[in-house]
């Protein structure tokens, strides 16, 4: 999503979610998202999906990644929203570590 003002200036281009009322940046450039995609290949961390966690910590930021874990979300709403990180940083449809390919 990008923000615009009521005199459409353009206040920022980077990806953006919200939860609730609150409104994260999502940080989308190239040296975050190859950091994230390299933890997503990780086998070890894939199978126990402690990954998940620290893709959120790149992409939102510590202060983000802080905010998420305190809400207590229930397990499909944290899938949901690390679905949205990964298709905010990459643009495309989000897969997961041993999820197979759509046909």
């Amino acid at each position: 999503m990008r923000i615009y003002t009521l005199d459409n200036k353009l206040l920022t281009d980077r990806p953006e979610i919200r939860v609730g009322d609150t409104i994260y940046a999502v940080d989308d450039r190239e040296p975050t998202v190859r950091k994230i995609l390299a933890i997503q290949k990780d086998e070890a961390a894939a199978e126990n999906f402690d990954w998940a966690d620290k893709v959120f910590e790149l992409a939102l930021g510590k202060k983000g990644f802080d905010s998420v874990k305190a809400m207590k979300l229930p397990f499909p709403a944290y899938h949901k929203l690390l679905e949205l990180v990964m298709e905010a940083i990459t643009g495309q449809e989000a897969r997961f570590p041993g999820e197979p390919e759509q046909q």
